[in-house]
């Protein structure tokens, strides 16, 4: 009866053929009964204490209630006991086969009686935590709405924003624009002026030739010979003024040719060819406006139990795949968005891509005027990795593996080993500088310090970072130190399970992977450096591994060996 949502019929009179209107209903044995077995269910010996409903009662119950079976489908027996210890209902044999070391197990009929005499006392608490879930809904439903009418008028703002710094962008072009075009008016002028005064000037000379030629032409219709003989010499005279003149105007350079040529400001070049977005537009997640409260006690116990952070001694790795690379000496490695491997061998100038089936892709040359660089790698985005160039230069590459093209190099000022790029910011373990910040803004390096309280010689040694820590691995006194971004010392890792440290990296709870290069090992330490575990060794073939790299979308970490055997583990 239980699997049936309407009773309109009696259960016992059906099983005798007859068609009689249920009255009652009994949970316990699932069966409804009409006037007469209603009244022989409570004077039976087994089932006068059974407690039955009206019909109408029973089928105003949620359909689930009334899916709800009383006997134990194992055994088919009444579920009579309640073990607390399994949170869970049991029969009479289920307590003494399968719950015969459980102390906390109480007679069902008991706990009721307990309650005095009120049925419905386990669901009080229930309603009292379904109450302030309520309010709390409520509560959050309304918060969201006030933060979804935050949101579009932000957009109105972020919209209007825009819109005024189109005009401001607009109105420094336009002025920018005007400025050019009048010291081309002026310019224009200035040397227009001269040619009109070459020309008025030529004029006047020419007015002079035209002058002599009438005056010629006059003495050769009627003067006599002896006086064009002796007027001659005057006629030379005036004609060679005439020619002196016009030599000078060509000698001083009044016949140059004049051409206007405009250049632009090479940053409007680079406005127009890097360019690329007008802004961007990102959703900070800030605190909470909002907050829930529990009046029942029993709420934050069904509701919000706080789950245990997962210790570093229960990690497990799983061998996932074992690739052998085409280099020896891998310094770095790193995983792409897409799953493709990154293999970087020390000082040769070469960036190895793989397949995670272990298929080669690619072999890319990061600057072709330089032969020995590269020391570590990091992601940048989706298509960019940035690569050290070690004790060979005080560069950083951003290579686009797409292209397979230099998009930047960075200046770092002194030797770049180890390096860490994390939401926009670089650090970089320097030769004889420390540990370095830089702040990458507008693709500058800007705001340059050194770490305080790092060693000054950090060279061969990696650094990672996450929102609030720097993590440091120094081969050169075997330590692991966490440090705070003013500098402050968070803790420090030292022990023989790791020696002489290279490749670090981090998980997704800001647990410490780092390779043991002498200890020919991958050691794990919690995130507050209290903890520590040696999670693969030379048994696994770790041999002098340089290079760890932690995939936190897949949980798969990524270690290298020196000579260039590299192995994937899923990690849980």
């Amino acid at each position: 009866m239980a699997t049936n949502d309407n009773t309109p019929f009696c259960d016992i009179c059906q099983h005798r053929d007859l068609n009689k209107s249920a009255e009652d209903y009994c949970p316990q044995c699932e069966e409804a009964h009409c006037v007469d077995c209603r009244d022989h269910h409570k004077i039976s010996k087994l089932s006068k204490s059974h407690q039955t409903i009206s019909i109408d009662k029973y089928n105003k119950l949620p359909s689930f209630f009334k899916q709800i079976s009383h006997n134990c489908q194992e055994h088919a027996c009444i579920l009579e006991f309640y073990c607390k210890s399994h949170d869970s209902l049991c029969c009479k044999i289920c307590s003494i086969s399968d719950h015969k070391e459980c102390k906390e197990i109480i007679f069902i009929e008991d706990f009721l009686t307990s309650s005095k005499g009120h049925p419905s006392v386990a669901l009080d608490n229930i309603e009292k935590v379904l109450k302030d879930l309520e309010i709390n809904i409520s509560s959050a439903i309304k918060d969201r709405s006030r933060n979804l009418t935050e949101l579009r008028d932000q957009k109105q703002v972020i919209a209007k924003q825009i819109k005024e710094k189109r005009q401001e962008i607009d109105i420094l072009l336009d002025n920018l624009e005007k400025a050019l075009q009048e010291n081309a008016s002026v310019i224009e002028k200035e040397y227009s002026k001269q040619i009109e005064d070459v020309i008025a000037k030529l004029n006047e000379e020419k007015k002079k030739v035209d002058e002599i030629q009438k005056d010629i032409e006059s003495v050769k219709r009627f003067a006599t010979n002896i006086q064009i003989f002796i007027g001659s010499k005057t006629f030379q005279e005036k004609v060679s003024t005439n020619e002196l003149s016009v030599q000078l105007l060509y000698d001083n350079g009044s016949f140059e040719n004049l051409k206007m040529v405009s250049t632009f400001n090479e940053k409007l070049n680079g406005l127009v060819n890097e360019l690329k977005t007008f802004g961007n537009i990102k959703v900070e997640n800030c605190e909470k406006h909002v907050s829930f409260s529990w009046k029942s006690n029993k709420s934050a116990q069904i509701f919000r139990s706080t789950p245990l952070e997962k210790s570093i001694e229960n990690l497990r790795v799983r061998l996932v795949r074992k690739i052998t690379i085409d280099y020896d000496g891998i310094s770095g490695c790193a995983m792409s968005e897409t799953g493709n491997l990154f293999f970087l061998p020390m000082y040769k100038n070469k960036l190895l891509s793989y397949s995670q089936t272990r298929e080669f892709l690619s072999e890319s040359c990061i600057e072709p005027k330089i032969s020995n660089i590269g020391y570590d790698l990091s992601v940048v985005d989706s298509n960019t990795v940035a690569v050290s160039s070690g004790g060979n230069g005080y560069k950083i590459y951003f290579f686009d593996m797409e292209s397979e093209k230099l998009r930047q190099v960075f200046d770092t000022g002194d030797y770049c080993y180890g390096f860490s790029h994390h939401n926009g910011s670089i650090m970089c373990c320097t030769f004889n500088k420390g540990i370095k910040i830089f702040d990458r803004l507008h693709q500058n390096l800007k705001n340059v310090r050194i770490l305080p309280n790092a060693p000054r010689f950090v060279q061969d040694s990696y650094v990672t970072s996450n929102e609030n820590n720097i993590f440091h691995s120094n081969c050169n006194d075997s330590t692991v130190i966490c440090y705070d971004f003013s500098g402050q010392v968070q803790w420090k890792y030292t022990d023989s399970l790791l020696k002489r440290p290279h490749g670090i990296t981090l998980d997704h709870k800001n647990n410490v992977y780092v390779a043991g290069s002498e200890s020919n090992n991958i050691v794990v330490i919690s995130k507050d450096g209290k903890q520590a575990k040696e999670l693969v060794g030379s048994r696994d073939g770790i041999s002098n591994p340089h290079a760890l790299y932690f995939e936190k979308n897949k949980s798969i970490l990524l270690v290298t060996n020196y000579n260039g055997v590299a192995f994937l583990y899923d990690v849980s």
